[in-house]
């Protein structure tokens, strides 16, 4: 990738990023927040059907109780934590400022929508799993979404080209899979999910885009990208 295409790919990515959180995840927040009847009654429909899956199906709940940890946000702050200080002992100032970045970024607006939107979690009689705070949006799933394709960007320079595409994998297929899990968990809606998920993605990809824009300024590569 030539220079130009990468300063090109700077504001694509910046503008990708602000677009999803704009225009896709607070338009999702309102609706949930103005009780909007088509979007409750699916994630309502939806919700109680895995749910009954679940229930019959012993192993699926203990699958989605193990996966779900990938994404448990004790694991992703002290994960993220020992990866920052790492970078800093190996003098990576910049990356490892980037990947505080997208994972309390990422936090911070996942705790904002929680105070804004203020949803419920969902209620069965045979509950599966418990969780606290409010519903909207997924702290498992931002949290995954940040911190694993943040992860794979700063991964990305150190691998071989053909394997780069399994980081970028990763970062995709994990963050989905934890999103999942609490669906079958019963303690978040597809609604939920789908704006966490959003919001990590969204937010790393307008980091990267500041990212990169600084690491140009200093005449180094910018080759992750």
């Amino acid at each position: 990738m030539t220079s130009v295409e990468r300063r090109g790919l700077r504001p694509a990515l910046l503008a990708a990023g602000l677009f999803v959180l704009v225009v896709c995840v607070v338009p999702i927040g309102a609706l949930v927040r103005g009780n909007w009847g088509p979007l409750i009654r699916l994630d309502n429909r939806v919700e109680r059907s895995v749910h009954e899956d679940a229930i019959e199906h012993s192993a699926v709940r203990d699958v989605a109780k193990v996966l779900t940890q990938l994404g448990a946000p004790v694991l992703v702050e002290i994960a993220t934590v020992l990866l920052v200080a790492w970078l800093f002992w190996r003098s990576h100032r910049r990356l490892a400022g980037f990947l505080a970045s997208c994972v309390a970024g990422a936090y911070f607006l996942s705790t904002s929508g929680k105070l804004l939107v203020d949803r419920a979690r969902p209620v069965f009689r045979d509950p599966i799993s418990h969780a606290r705070g409010a519903s909207f949006p997924s702290g498992h799933a931002t949290g995954a979404a940040a911190f694993y394709l943040s992860l794979a960007i700063i991964l990305l320079s150190l691998l071989s080209w053909p394997r780069r595409g399994w980081l970028l994998v990763m970062a995709v297929v994990v963050p989905l899979v934890v999103a999942a899990t609490r669906v079958v968990l019963g303690v978040h809606y597809v609604s939920d999910v789908t704006a966490g998920l959003l919001i990590g993605w969204g937010w790393t990809a307008a980091c990267t885009a500041l990212f990169t824009a600084w690491r140009a300024q200093e005449g180094r590569p910018v080759e992750p990208l």
